[in-house]
């Protein structure tokens, strides 16, 4: 619904352009400046869309050993994000990214193959958007999240995630998603 509600916008903004560029011709003051005022809320409201597509940008490391099942890892991601969107990035993260060694843990491959993302683009834009099943892998450990001033404007926010890989290979693995480790290669 969120591609469908911004395309909307798109299409009603452009056609408060059009009709803004009429009434300007026309010298049609007051209207004038309502379909300004609008267009300008409209041009905001797509800036927004346009965001909700960018690509997931994180780092992800290795946070400690984890109970069997579990990973423990530590994102990173600049600006103002919520325990939600770093939980994302964790799934992620193990999923198509994997990590490397340190605090008392050895490195992980992701689980995913590289072309398994963009193969089931649909699928995982779906699973990674803010309502989807992604978050129910993952757990914020509570009080981890520190937030960090880096220059003038931009704040790193990080925080430690574990995330259930065992449950969510099996249920990728039933999605037909992920291949089987037992199915060889």
């Amino acid at each position: 619904y969120d591609n469908l509600e911004c395309e909307l916008k798109k299409v009603i903004f452009a056609e408060i352009t059009n009709y803004y560029y009429h009434l300007k011709q026309e010298n049609m003051k007051p209207l004038y400046y309502l379909l300004f005022v609008l267009g300008m809320t409209f041009l905001s409201t797509n800036t927004l869309c346009a965001k909700k597509d960018v690509p997931l940008k994180y780092e992800i490391s290795c946070a400690g050993s984890g109970t069997q099942g579990y990973y423990i890892v530590k994102v990173e991601k600049k600006g103002d994000i919520s325990e939600a969107l770093l939980k994302r990035c964790a799934v992620h993260g193990v999923l198509f990214r994997g990590y490397g060694p340190g605090q008392g843990c050895t490195s992980q491959r992701p689980m995913a193959d590289s072309q398994t993302e963009s193969k089931n683009k649909k699928y995982f834009a779906s699973f990674f958007a803010p309502d989807g099943m992604s978050e129910n892998y993952a757990t914020f450990v509570e009080g981890s999240m520190q937030t960090a001033r880096q220059g003038k404007k931009t704040y790193i926010v990080t925080g430690i995630v574990s995330v259930a890989k065992d449950l969510l290979r099996k249920d990728l693995e039933a999605a037909g998603k992920l291949k089987s480790l037992s199915s060889g290669f």
